[in-house]
């Protein structure tokens, strides 16, 4: 009775976590663990975190994903007996440059984070409450029976490599069956018969290990373009005579969705004249939906100014 209860309180949380195993093609046990992190930040305070991620579109939910998987990959120690591939891996997802600000993630939180250094800082306390979600209520109530086990393994995408889902332990027994070494270096347990191969998602992007470990992250980093600005700008318009100050803009929507603003560009008016619209650049285009809460255009008060902002399309010139 006290599981078919907590299913039931879970009932939402089950429907998102179908939605994304059947139709965002991601395999289930990782996204227990995802779903661990995000009951975790509700219950730290960011209330109905969860909820507000499942109403963003399917394109957006994955750049969540992406975000809680790279937090994730940060908590686990390294093991004896890891293979030096999957610490690459590992290392490698969560020091994805365009992750480091966490821009979706902490455009949800009461307060925003530093990012991923913030999951380094606060490691076994992180562990040890999202392990605890974890085992309590996620592999209570996202089973086989929510996903249906033949569906999944036909849509799920491989989205991590087998031998990351050993290095978390993603489904395996150490949080059953040896919770109290978490942190701790241990031989691995005696593996399990290795189940068939997953379908790989033939959309997902290609990963190709580096020859070094910090040469690889050093590469990502130096290496790393941002995309145009012009695809992740929003136009904004401002009441005639009503124009409202740079940082003004700024501020509002850092305050509101977390670091995600790069700059703000306010039309250059003729002498005498008020300029009337501009060009907010965002740090990552995922924000473009996450700002506009889905909308084709979205309104909001500033210091008393409305301000109107859409989506920037760029010049045909």
């Amino acid at each position: 009775m006290e599981g078919f209860s907590l299913r039931e309180f879970h009932r939402m949380d089950r429907e998102f976590f179908r939605r994304l195993v059947r139709e965002l093609g991601q395999e289930p046990g990782p996204m227990r663990w995802v779903m661990a992190l995000w009951l975790w930040l509700e219950s730290a305070g960011h209330h109905e975190f969860t909820r507000r991620v499942a109403a963003m579109p399917g394109s957006v939910v994955l750049r969540f994903v992406d975000e809680a998987l790279a937090c994730l990959a940060r908590l686990p120690r390294r093991r004896a007996g890891a293979g030096e591939a999957a610490a690459r891996r590992l290392d490698a997802l969560a020091a994805d440059p365009a992750l480091q600000l966490l821009p979706c993630t902490n455009a949800l939180l009461v307060e925003p984070i530093e990012g991923i250094a913030y999951f380094d800082a606060h490691r076994d306390e992180i562990m040890e409450g999202v392990s605890s979600v974890y085992r309590n209520v996620c592999r209570v109530v996202f089973t086989d029976d929510d996903t249906n086990a033949n569906e999944a393994a036909a849509f799920a995408a491989a989205f991590l490599p087998r031998c990351i889902r050993d290095e978390l332990d993603l489904d395996g027994p150490m949080l059953l069956q040896q919770p109290t070494q978490m942190y701790g270096h241990f031989s691995p347990p005696t593996p399990a018969p290795a189940p068939p191969p997953p379908m790989l998602n033939p959309m997902a992007s290609p990963w190709f290990p580096a020859p070094s470990h910090h040469q690889n992250q050093q590469h990502q980093i130096q290496n790393y373009s941002p995309l145009p600005e012009d695809y992740r700008s929003l136009f904004i318009t401002f009441s005639r005579g009503y124009p409202i100050r740079q940082e003004d803009i700024i501020h509002f929507f850092n305050s509101l969705f977390g670091p995600c603003v790069e700059s703000v560009l306010v039309e250059k008016a003729a002498a005498g004249q008020l300029p009337v619209y501009g060009r907010v650049v965002l740090r990552c285009p995922s924000m473009i939906p996450v700002v506009l809460d889905g909308q084709q255009t979205a309104k909001f008060m500033i210091n008393g100014r409305h301000l109107w902002a859409r989506i920037y399309v760029p010049s045909s010139k």
